[in-house]
This record gives structure tokens, sequence and C-alpha cells, in this order.
């Protein structure tokens, strides 16, 4: 049965990309449900090229737009729910939130149900200065520290990361800021079970991979 992972917030595929990437090339095998407002992972990785509903790229089946069944789940070790704004729920045995730091980001996640909110991760994102913090946002969306796992600075690498992976559909995690790497690398660490060090094999392995 696989193990089903869902990530919420910012409407930027590229967090839910390159988990899924470090997973299926360390030989997992992986599908990826983008139910999100805007697809901007799926239609980066299809390219905007026709209408359908799933491709398969880079070892990994995307499908955008889908409820799936435990017999086509069954079929991977993976699925990622890449929900983002998305308020429709979603049952996941693990589940992520990244957020900015904005007024209207936090207003957002404070519409969601308390219960999603207990049982989430928190990665914030963009950071850009110290006048909102970490401790600010827990108190406002009243969570607890712990599940605060870190957070990542607004960083050009990144930015330009995402650019690139929007025009071309793929993207090498090494090029990417080492906040954005620390933090993948500590969501693979949740959803495999397994130690840093372990994880850290994982993700060497999938940033020497240019495509499969």
């Amino acid at each position: 049965m696989a193990k089903t992972i869902a990530i919420r917030g910012k409407e930027k595929g590229d967090f839910p990309y390159y988990v899924a990437k470090s997973l299926a090339c360390n030989s997992f095998k992986v599908a990826v449900i983008d139910n999100s407002y805007s697809k901007d992972l799926y239609e980066s990785v299809h390219q905007y090229k026709d209408e359908e509903q799933s491709v398969e790229k880079e070892n990994i089946v995307y499908i955008r737009d889908a409820e799936v069944d435990e017999g086509f789940a069954g079929k991977f070790d993976y699925v990622v729910y890449y929900m983002g704004l998305n308020e429709n729920s979603q049952d996941a045995e693990f589940s992520f939130i990244l957020n900015d730091y904005s007024r209207s980001g936090i207003h957002n996640m404070q519409k969601a149900p308390k219960e999603l909110l207990d049982s989430s991760y928190f990665i914030m994102r963009d950071k850009v200065s110290n006048k909102v913090t970490e401790r600010d946002v827990i108190k406002m969306l009243e969570i607890n520290e712990d599940q605060v796992l870190g957070y990542i600075p607004l960083d050009e690498k990144d930015e330009v990361a995402y650019m690139n992976f929007s025009h071309t559909g793929r993207q090498r995690i090494k090029n990417t800021s080492v906040d954005m790497q620390l933090a993948v690398m500590t969501a693979l660490s949740i959803v495999t079970g397994e130690d840093m060090k372990t994880v850290k094999k994982y993700y060497r392995k999938a940033k020497r991979v240019r495509r499969i």
C-alpha cells in the first residue's frame, strides 16, 4: 500500500516536485496528483501541450484534478498530493503545509480546519525579513512550535530554478538553495522513516541524476 503525502499552502509546485523526484531517483514508484488551483506543477511537467489528464516523466506519473482509488495507489510506493490552496479534504498519512509570511497567506491557513493544522508539519518559505517571525506565525495559526520544521529564506537560486522548471519541465535539485535542499531532506526523513544519514544518501543520488 502506498504511503500518501499531502502538500498544501503556497501555490508553488517546486517543493512537491523535489520531494517526488528525490523518491523516484531512489527506485521508489511515485505518483503526483496536482489538485492545486494553479496546476503549475502539472503544467510545468506537461508543458501545456494538450488536454491529457496524465503524463509520465522522470519515472513519475503526474495526474491533475483527480481522486485516486486504492487500486491505483497500490501500484506505487508513494502518492504525493499537491493541494496548494485547494480547501477540499484529502486524507494522507503525512501532511505538510508550506506557508509564506504574508498576512494573506497566514489568513488562508487560518481558514483551514483545526484538525488539519494540528496534524500537519509546517515549512515556512520566502522569508525576507525578521519583522514577522516564525513565532508570530505559530501564534496566529495556534499551532505547536515543534510542528514547524524550519524555514526557507527567499533565495534567487530557488526563484531561478522554479522559473527554469516552468519552462523546461525538469530541474536539477543541486541548483537550489541549501535551505530548500535541507527542507526537502527533512520531509524525506519523515515520510521514509529513515535517519538523516540515510536520507542524505538518497539526496546525493537525486542531485547526481540529470534525467531518468
